[in-house]
């Protein structure tokens, strides 16, 4: 159980949906499989202007401390219920922005519980809460299935993902 007074973060026993290589699909994917009841979290250190005033002017009340994944600059964080059409109405405004102008990082939490991570959002692993039903695991890799990667291959294109691949000792990840 998490004390009040720390920061919201990932759960020690969360799996690795896989590499997500799309915000905007991610987003949708958010927005179609997680709980209505539940907030989006997104913090960095670029959202463009206007996305920044639209999640200001929705941010929750009283939101909880969520764990910084942005060490320098200090990001921008942002609370924004998924209940309604919050996430409908962000995600139309994303449209007109590059992926780093949305966010660098996001979490959906609810209560004291983080539900998923997606470090690198639109560019990096996403962990799921194995307190989530197997039915939600299943309708997200499904919904993500053209942008999501499994988790044991490497993409080309991360040199993080490359680097955590040899780290484990996996070897030349190209054989």
């Amino acid at each position: 159980m998490r004390a009040e007074d720390t920061p919201l973060t990932v759960d020690e026993n969360a799996f690795e949906l896989g590499d997500v290589s799309d915000l905007y699909e991610l987003l949708r994917a958010i927005d179609e499989v997680m709980p209505k009841h539940a907030t989006l979290y997104v913090e960095g250190t670029s959202i463009a202007p206007e996305v920044a005033r639209f999640l200001a002017a929705r941010q929750s009340a009283d939101p909880p401390e969520v764990e910084r994944h942005t060490g320098w600059p200090k990001p921008q964080p942002f609370h924004l219920p998924l209940a309604g059409r919050n996430l409908a109405e962000l995600r139309a405004i994303a449209d007109r922005y590059a992926e780093p102008e949305i966010c660098d990082h996001l979490v959906v939490y609810c209560g004291g519980t983080v539900l998923l991570y997606a470090h690198d959002a639109g560019d990096g692993y996403v962990l799921l809460s194995r307190e989530l039903p197997p039915e939600t695991h299943a309708q997200l890799r499904e919904t993500l299935a053209g942008v999501l990667r499994d988790p044991a291959t490497p993409a080309p294109w991360s040199f993080r993902r490359l680097g955590r691949w040899l780290a484990a000792g996996r070897g030349d990840p190209s054989t």
